[in-house]
């Protein structure tokens, strides 16, 4: 059946693309397109968190301009049954950070076609350079890049790591200590604290708005019940933690996770492990490898490189 490129019609291909991400997750048997709760998180929350290129602390407008310009940087590849067959996203709300191809098995026939639109449309203007994630053993892909001149940066190895749930842990949180969500109490303040102290920002100004955190919670696959916080005898609130849910994979995926006193990041994931298990999750998964996640028992499974090219 024949494909056609799409230009982002964000009323119709939200939805189609995070389905495409959730078949092609299953259909590859692993992860190497996007997963559901990334495509969610990047339009949903770093867009409107973002804002326009240089803003500080965007304005409400200044998110919605951020969400349209995210828009108009998404192109999609579709059958003539409307099926998705691929699609190019940046992750930021402005060409010049990474550019990400996903597609289905078998497609990749639609690699070029999906490079020439990332070269014409996500380039950096300044360095006149595009940059693209790529796992490190997708070698039909890496083969179709090195042909057009890109080369693998060893400056940075970014890591999918996976938390296989055999039996969920036991909590394990001191006297006075509480998990709690944001369906029980719908706290942005605190919570927006909390993940901006946890992402190194002391400063209110460097906090993602309350009009970014709204914005995420209308994400289709967010789940108030998994936006989970510790918090302390106070009330404050010391490690936060967002787990998404792939029924159709029956996997849980934790994005963001954060901690300001030691000990705590380890019991809100174990709380969101618990609560995926609760839904039939099988494994959990995290885009880290830092020690912490291993020590709590995630497995690095794949890694990736950031590939870089000059266009001309």
């Amino acid at each position: 059946m024949p494909v056609s490129f799409r230009p982002y019609d964000a009323d119709y291909h939200f939805l189609a693309v995070r389905d495409f991400l959730s078949e092609t997750y299953g259909a590859f048997g692993r992860t190497l397109n996007w997963r559901i709760e990334r495509w969610n998180y990047t339009r949903y929350f770093v867009a409107p968190m973002r804002g326009p290129k240089g803003v500080r602390t965007p304005t409400p407008e200044e998110s919605r301009q951020a969400i349209r310009a995210w828009e108009s940087l998404v192109g999609v590849w579709q059958s003539g049954d409307g099926r998705v067959e691929a699609a190019v996203c940046p992750e930021e709300p402005w060409a010049g950070q990474s550019a990400f191809l996903h597609r289905r098995p078998g497609r990749e026939d639609l690699l070029v076609p999906m490079l020439d639109f990332a070269e014409a449309t996500l380039f950096d203007p300044e360095t006149r350079r595009l940059v693209l994630w790529i796992y490190d053993d997708d070698v039909p892909f890496i083969r179709i890049l090195e042909a057009r001149g890109y080369k693998k940066l060893l400056i940075q190895v970014e890591w999918d790591s996976e938390f296989v749930i055999d039996e969920p842990p036991a909590p394990n949180l001191p006297h006075g200590y509480s998990i709690r969500s944001m369906a029980d109490v719908n706290d942005i303040e605190r919570r927006r604290k909390v993940l901006g102290l946890a992402f190194g920002h002391p400063d209110p100004l460097d906090w993602t708005t309350a009009f970014a955190y709204e914005e995420l919670q209308r994400a289709p696959d967010y789940r108030p019940e998994l936006d989970l916080s510790v918090a302390a005898p106070e009330g404050e609130y010391i490690a936060c933690c967002i787990a998404w849910y792939d029924e159709r994979n029956r996997i849980g995926i934790l994005e963001p996770v954060g901690s300001i006193r030691l000990g705590f990041g380890r019991e809100v994931v174990m709380e969101a492990v618990r609560r995926v298990a609760g839904l039939g999750a099988t494994s959990v998964w995290v885009g880290s490898a830092m020690r912490f996640y291993r020590v709590i028992g995630f497995v690095p499974r794949y890694s990736a490189h950031y590939w870089a090219k000059e266009i001309p």
